[in-house]
């Protein structure tokens, strides 16, 4: 599981499809990686296109189809991120 942190603020645990999917809707702010803290839209993210990933992919499933996801904005901080 991995823990996350979403736009409202609240914090969770979500498996690694589902984090896919929250990330893809925009709903997460912050994750948890071995080494340390993500911020979504500023932090590299691992792309689900495999032409531009040259290393081996650890997923252990297919990336689900999703309809396109609505803009927002989110404060880090006193910093505002638009995506």
């Amino acid at each position: 599981m991995i823990r996350i942190v979403y736009r409202t603020g609240e914090e969770g645990l979500v498996s690694p499809k589902f984090l896919d999917i929250l990330l893809y809707l925009q709903q997460v702010q912050l994750f948890k990686r071995t080494d340390g803290w993500v911020i979504v839209g500023v932090d590299k993210l691992r792309n689900s296109n495999s032409d531009h990933y040259c290393g081996p992919n650890t997923r252990k499933h297919e990336p689900t189809p999703l309809p396109a996801p609505i803009k927002t904005t989110f404060l880090v901080g006193n910093q505002a991120y638009y995506q």
